[in-house]
Formats: C-alpha cells, sequence, structure tokens
C-alpha cells in the first residue's frame, strides 16, 4: 500500500470538520541481504551460509547465527536510511535447532519475539520486526536468542534479507518520566478500645460503625452493628452504643440506640453514619429485607445522641444488591451519600455509588463514584466506603481488596482523585490493614478505626500521613497523542487523549475507568484477579518513540509481560502500537480463565466490523479491529492478525465501553505450560469522524503490511 488516505480536523467554532490533504507517499522499500551487513558483535559464531538443505535463500545465501545458548546475540550494522518512521521487517529461516528470536533497534527492542523451530528446513516470508523512528544514517540491529520451543534442538538462527520502508516522517515524540508525589496514610500499631462483650453471657462483636462527637458536651458516642458471635448478618437489628471522653476510651457501654423494626421495613439494619448539622444530628443507615435488589436506606435525627426518631420520608431511596453502607459529608454546597451497591441493582461490578442532598432528606439519583473490576453480589470490594479531604485532594477508603473475602477482609484500599465524585481510574495509594474503617479525627489527632466478625470489638490506630511517591510513569506526547503510560503502582496506559489534525488540541480517548488499558491476567476465575505491577525495567529509545516495559508482573502468579510501546505517526493518522509478549516461569496457583489485554475506551461506544455498538458480553474469537467511537472521534485498535498464539475470545463491557482482547479464554480455566507466548500486536488510531469503519480498515491494512 503506496499511497494511504489522511485527513486533516480543523476546529470551526465547535465543530469538527474534516478536510482532505493531498496525500503522501511512502518511500521505496530499502531491502539489504543479512549475510552482507557488518558485524558488530557476537558472542557466537556467525557465518554465511549457502544455499542447502533444499532450501534456497536470496543471493544464494543467509545470515547464520550458530548460538548456542540463551542469550547468545548478534549485532550488525543496517545501511543508512533517510529520516523518518519506518516498518522493519524481514525473510527468515525456520529448522528443527533454531531457536526464538528478539530483536532491537539501537539497543530498544521492536515487534514481537520469532520463533525458528519447524521440523524441517524453510524459508519465511513477510517476517514483522515491529516499527522504529529513525533519524537519517546507520542503525544497529540486535538479534538475541530468547530461548527456544520444546521441540527445538538447538538456538540457531538464520536470517536471508532485512527491510525497511518509510511510512511516515520522523517522529517528533517528547517522553518525560515522572514521579508524582503526595500524601498518602499509613496506620499505627491498633489498640482494642471497647470490648461489646463486656456485660454479656458470650462473646458479642462490633461491625460497621460510626464515630462522632457531641458539639455541645464534647462526649464522644459510637454507634455500631452489633450481635453475638459469629457473624449473623441477617439477624443483626441492633445499633450498640458507647460514650467516651476521648476516642481512645475508656469507653462505657449504654442501651441500643435502635433495634429494627418490621414494621418501618426494616428486618435487620446495618452501617450506621451520623453527621451533623445545625443542631441536628443525622443517623442513615441501611434498612435489610429478603428483597436485596430494594435496600431501603433509611434516617433517624436526634438532637442529642441518645434518643432517635425515625423520619416520616423513609426509605429515603432503594438500591441494591444489598445498597447499604452509608457514609455522608460536605462537598462544596451540598451533601454527598457514598454508599456499597453494585452495577445493577441484580448484580454486577461492584461499585461505590453517590446521592446528592442539599436539605439531608431529599436525595439525587445514583451515580457512580468508582466501580471495582470484580464483579458478584453480596460481600465484594466496595463495602464501607469513606471519603475524606486532605488539602486539594480527596481521599477514598474502601474494603475489601482482594478476590478472596476472607483474606481481603482486613484489607481497606485508599484511592485518591481531586474530583470527590469520580475515583474511576484513580491511583490506589496504599493498602491498610483495617475492616469497615473509618477516620476519627480529634484535634491533630487522626485516628483509624478497625471493628468486625471476630474482631473482638472496636480497635484504634494513629493514622500518619506523610509525602511521598504515589505514581510514577513516562508522557509521551506528539502533536496527535498524549499518553500517559503508568510504571508504578501497577503498569497500564492510565490515559490516552487524541488529536487527529496534529494540532495538539487533545480529546480523551483511552482511560482507566475499568480494567485500564494493558495486559491482565484471570487465575482460578473470569475477570482480573492478577494486575500488571511495576516492571523489572525500562527500556527507552533515544527519540522517545519506543518504551519497552520488562519484566512485569502479573500479581503473585509466576508469570510476567513484556510491554513494548511504539510512537508511529503514520500516512494514516497517529498512532500508538502495542506489543505484549508474556512468560510462564512456573504453574500457576490454579487454573488460567484469561490471559488478556484490555483496552479501556473513553467515548460512548464500542464495535467491531460486524457490530457498531457492541452490548456487554462475550464474542468468540477476534476481531480485525474494535472501534470506541463518539462524536466527531474515533479511536481503534487494529489487530495485527495471528500475532497472538492464539486468539480465543473478546469480552466487550458497553457500560464502560471497553474491549478485552483474550488470546486465552478459558471457562473454568487450564493450565499453562511454561514459556514464551506473542500476546499479540495492536495499533491505537484515530479519526475525526464518529464511527469511522473506512479509516480503521485502513488502519488494520497498514498494520498488516510487512515490507
Amino acid at each position: 500500500m503506496r499511497v494511504l488516505r489522511m485527513l486533516a480536523v480543523l476546529l470551526l467554532g465547535a465543530a469538527l470538520v474534516a478536510v482532505p490533504v493531498r496525500p503522501a507517499t511512502a518511500d521505496d522499500v530499502v531491502r539489504v541481504e543479512a549475510e552482507s551487513l557488518t558485524v558488530s558483535s557476537a558472542t557466537a559464531p556467525v557465518e554465511a551460509q549457502a544455499d542447502c538443505c533444499g532450501v534456497s535463500w536470496s543471493a544464494g545465501r543467509q545470515l547464520w547465527f550458530r548460538a548456542g545458548r540463551a542469550g547468545d546475540s548478534v549485532i550488525v550494522t543496517l545501511p543508512p536510511v533517510p529520516a523518518g518512521q519506518y516498518d522493519i521487517g524481514g525473510v527468515f529461516t525456520r529448522a528443527a535447532d533454531y531457536g526464538t528470536l528478539r530483536f532491537a533497534i539501537d539497543g530498544v527492542a521492536v515487534g514481537q519475539h520469532f520463533d525458528g523451530y519447524a521440523p524441517t528446513v524453510r524459508r519465511v516470508e513477510a517476517v514483522p520486526l515491529g516499527s522504529a523512528s529513525l533519524a537519517a544514517g546507520t542503525h544497529r540491529l540486535t538479534v538475541t536468542v530468547t530461548g527456544r520451543s520444546a521441540s527445538s534442538t538447538g538456538f540457531f538462527a538464520g536470517l536471508d534479507t532485512i527491510s525497511l520502508r518509510r511510512v511516515g516522517p520522523l517522529a517528533a515524540v517528547t517522553t518525560t518520566p515522572y514521579e508524582t508525589v503526595g500524601e498518602t496514610p499509613s496506620r499505627g500499631p491498633l489498640t482494642r478500645v471497647y470490648d461489646p462483650s463486656v456485660g454479656e453471657p458470650v462473646a458479642w462483636y462490633y461491625n460497621d460503625h460510626t464515630i462522632v462527637r457531641d458539639q455541645r458536651t464534647g462526649l464522644w458516642h459510637v454507634f455500631a452493628i452489633t450481635h453475638a458471635e459469629p457473624g449473623a448478618p441477617q439477624d443483626e437489628k441492633t445499633f450498640g452504643h458507647a460514650t467516651a471522653l476521648t476516642p481512645t476510651g475508656p469507653w462505657t457501654k449504654h442501651p441500643p440506640a435502635l433495634v429494627a423494626d418490621p414494621g418501618a421495613g426494616e428486618q435487620w439494619i446495618w452501617a450506621p453514619h451520623i453527621v451533623y448539622d445545625r443542631g441536628v444530628y443525622y443517623m442513615f443507615y441501611a434498612a435489610g429485607n429478603p428483597d436485596y435488589a430494594a435496600y431501603r436506606m433509611h434516617l433517624a435525627t436526634s438532637t442529642d445522641l441518645f434518643t432517635w426518631t425515625r423520619s416520616p420520608a423513609n426509605p429515603l431511596f432503594t438500591d441494591g444488591w444489598e445498597g447499604r453502607d452509608p457514609m455522608v459529608t460536605r462537598v462544596g454546597d451540598r451533601w454527598v451519600m457514598y454508599y456499597t451497591a453494585t452495577s445493577s441493582p441484580q448484580g454486577g461490578n461492584h461499585v461505590v455509588a453517590y446521592r446528592t442532598s442539599t436539605d439531608l432528606r431529599t436525595w439525587s439519583a445514583r451515580g457512580v463514584a468508582y466501580t471495582s473490576p470484580y464483579t458478584g453480589r453480596e460481600a465484594g470490594q466496595t463495602e464501607s466506603p469513606f471519603v475524606v479531604r486532605r488539602g486539594d485532594w480527596w481521599y477514598l477508603f474502601v474494603c475489601c481488596d482482594g478476590t478472596d473475602y476472607g483474606a481481603a477482609y482486613r484489607r481497606t484500599a485508599v484511592y485518591r482523585s481531586r474530583d470527590a465524585l469520580r475515583f474511576e481510574g484513580a491511583e490506589k495509594v496504599t493498602v491498610l490493614d483495617a475492616h469497615a474503617a473509618e477516620m476519627v479525627v480529634d484535634g491533630e489527632n487522626w485516628y483509624l478505626s478497625h471493628a468486625g466478625w471476630g474482631q473482638g470489638g472496636l480497635w484504634l490506630a494513629p493514622l500518619v500521613w506523610s509525602t511521598g511517591v504515589v505514581a510514577r510513569g513516562y508522557t509521551v506526547s506528539t502533536g496527535f497523542l498524549r499518553a500517559d503510560v503508568r510504571t508504578w503502582p501497577h503498569t497500564r496506559i492510565a490515559s490516552l487523549a487524541v488529536d487527529p489534525a496534529g494540532a495538539g488540541t487533545y480529546r480523551p480517548a483511552l482511560d482507566s475507568s475499568h480494567r485500564g488499558t494493558g495486559p491482565y491476567l484471570a487465575v482460578g476465575r473470569f475477570d482480573v484477579t492478577d494486575r500488571a505491577g511495576p516492571p523489572a525495567r525500562v527500556d527507552v529509545s533515544a527519540d522517545g518513540s519506543r518504551i519497552n516495559l520488562v519484566g512485569i508482573p502479573m500479581g503473585d502468579e509466576p508469570v510476567t509481560a513484556d510491554w513494548l510501546l511504539t510512537v508511529a505517526p503514520r500516512w494514516t493518522g497517529p498512532s500508538l502500537q502495542s506489543d505484549v509478549t508474556w512468560s510462564v516461569n512456573g504453574p500457576t496457583t490454579a487454573a488460567v480463565w484469561e490471559a488478556a489485554f484490555n483496552v479501556d475506551g473513553a467515548l460512548p461506544a464500542v464495535g467491531d466490523p460486524a457490530v457498531a455498538a457492541r452490548p456487554t458480553g462475550d464474542v468468540t474469537g477476534m476481531p480485525t479491529w474494535t472501534m470506541t467511537s463518539g462524536p466527531g472521534l474515533s479511536l481503534v485498535a487494529a489487530h495485527r492478525w495471528a500475532s497472538a498464539w492464539r486468539g480465543d475470545n473478546t469480552w466487550y463491557d458497553a457500560g464502560h465501553p471497553m474491549a478485552a482482547w483474550q488470546p486465552l479464554w478459558r471457562a473454568g480455566g487450564t493450565s499453562w505450560s511454561p514459556g514464551r507466548y506473542p500476546g499479540g500486536t495492536w495499533r491505537f488510531a484515530a479519526s475525526g469522524s464518529n464511527g469511522d469503519t473506512a479509516f480503521a480498515d485502513t488502519v488494520y491494512a497498514a498494520i498488516n503490511a510487512v515490507p
């Protein structure tokens, strides 16, 4: 494909108008005999091997690298080329004693691995080596033997020809490392300050609770779910009550503050939270009933924190699955109630929902402040939300962090955002050892509370705020795109904004509102169980156009990923190419359900060539491309066909919208043998038109063209 269409987008008022620009023509292909290249270094013998074994190579010879082990490498000098963006390819050899190869240009990886094994000697045409932005002059090509397939008997490599096709101007890329510093909380030692078992014949527990100070007397009050051990959530019908002169106690027990009233629609009552406003204390709590999709949010009021009167406005609203654990705080000129629920009242992703009010009695429709990637009903990852402000930042404390509820019971995750109503994509800054945690402020002292089933009562610990690193990564920008490549504490494309006109007027195209954009694993169940951690090493090309994230750990599994991101402004418009390689280093802890690459869209719809707007669900196999789109913008993820070692499934989530490309998808899971696996190549490119399928087809053709 020598001529490809390019659109320029001009901003006229509030409208985006596409105007054709004169087509640009790619340069001729530079093709060179590999055996003629100058070898600058090699760790094993290199020779020009003549035709043999029934194979005829170009010019009758190939570069034969007689590597003896994994890690052997040879460096050759490529011929001089004009400055530009290049697609690089080759003609290689496969044989029974050949190894697996990885390529690098000027010391930074390009493209995918190449498996050189075949049962008989054969010449392999049109092998894509990836893309690179090259300055004028010569460049170094490094060929490294990374290992061999299980069937291979050796580590040899054979290169017949190398080709470079100029497909665009030299990439003008600014790549800047960043480190974000901010406050993070840490928990001191826990001290049990109150045991509700005192005076009872058996052990009792406190669970979700609220600690509040009487504005008039200064006396501290605690109200909590309480019940005899063991935990019995559908029989929790009483709010315990105790008082103390300081949060650290000693606490004095009082009669229950509130008892469930079936006549008021309360089969059981959970999770009180109290705020004060103009002489009145407002207690919000969940009124449970057998209709878990329509839990009732109730209100009781008091002027002295001892006598409580239910509001005639009850229920304030209903929500599910088990809409519960309210927490109310002031945000600007309104009150905000956060609570746990699911994306649909019948189940789905666990969410922190919110509603707003000006009078604490009438509440808005539901919004969602945070969506967990995990799905289900009942207990989940968004219990006991608690939001506090520190300077310009809002912090969301939420339990229980992890897929194993028992193990996660005492894990409270903390997220940080500048927007009190949006924690989607916010960085998790820490995880604290506590259940149903509340922040208690007494003068200059901050405390973190802890309680729950089997925990022995109410505990407090000092909460210390200290300044430290909360995120690391790279900002990558051209006139066409700006990407936040996050490398710590979790690796992903945190955001990608684009401008098809190349003028730097970016619009959001990818975000981190759900799983983020990048590789993930699902082990032992579907959905994300093991996120991408910080890479062991980051290689950045001299011009900033390639970032290779090496040795990314996947949760606690013996699996790592290498993830290469390449900026490729080409005749088709702006693009960012992604190459993922998986390394399995031992048996996983459970069967593998998914090894996937997720694309987290920031536009209203997600679709593919067959269906423009996909509903949520699985689609067998992989399409040629997926596209998130909205008014005046399309973001295409085009797939290099068969670049992954398998292509089982694509999962669409219309609510975010999102497409998860799943080379490995197996309901019930499967074993994953040790080895290296090509995880797939995608190219992200943007058009200034909504639902631009012709552009998507062009991007797909471009990524599948090999010199």
